[in-house]
């Protein structure tokens, strides 16, 4: 019997390094690392924000994108809650590597922020995530943008419309 090794994006770092990267480049500035990781998952399993509840106007602009709902694509996938929390091993070892090869400002990582330093990224890199980017249908533009309207704590936050566990935000 042959050993068959399956490999999947939400198990590479290096892969998680780059969705980081992708949605910091778009998102021009600094954001909640507990944020980020949140849009990093959504970017990962787009089709989990059919499952979260939204403000009336995103809600809308979600359509727009044409993402497929999870039984279309999916046997089974996990509640957002287990995603997130299987991520974050992954989350923090790319953290960890943009940190140490100075991508990210670590300064600003001590406040629990993710900023892109002020080196800039190698060309090659920069190229690769603005051109995911424009290919994913809007996917990125939109979670860094009208979905990032929905607050990070607090009754309406997106760990709440989301299905998330709060334990690991602080309020």
């Amino acid at each position: 019997m042959a050993n068959i090794r399956v490999w999947h994006a939400s198990r590479d770092p290096y892969h998680c390094a780059f969705r980081l990267l992708r949605l910091l480049s778009a998102k021009k500035g600094g954001m909640e690392l507990e944020r980020l990781r949140i849009l990093d998952m959504f970017l990962l399993y787009p089709s989990l924000l059919h499952r979260s509840s939204m403000p009336q106007d995103v809600k809308e602009l979600f359509r727009n994108l044409d993402i497929e709902k999870p039984d279309k694509i999916f046997i089974r996938l996990p509640s957002p809650a287990a995603v997130i929390q299987d991520l974050r091993l992954y989350q923090n070892s790319a953290v960890a590597q943009l940190t140490a090869k100075g991508v990210i400002d670590s300064d600003a990582l001590k406040q629990s922020t993710m900023v892109l330093s002020d080196s800039d990224l190698p060309r090659e890199l920069r190229e690769r995530t603005e051109k995911k980017n424009l290919e994913d249908g809007g996917l990125t533009s939109f979670l860094v943008g009208p979905f990032c309207t929905i607050p990070l704590r607090g009754s309406e936050s997106v760990y709440r419309k989301a299905g998330l566990p709060t334990r690991a935000i602080a309020a």
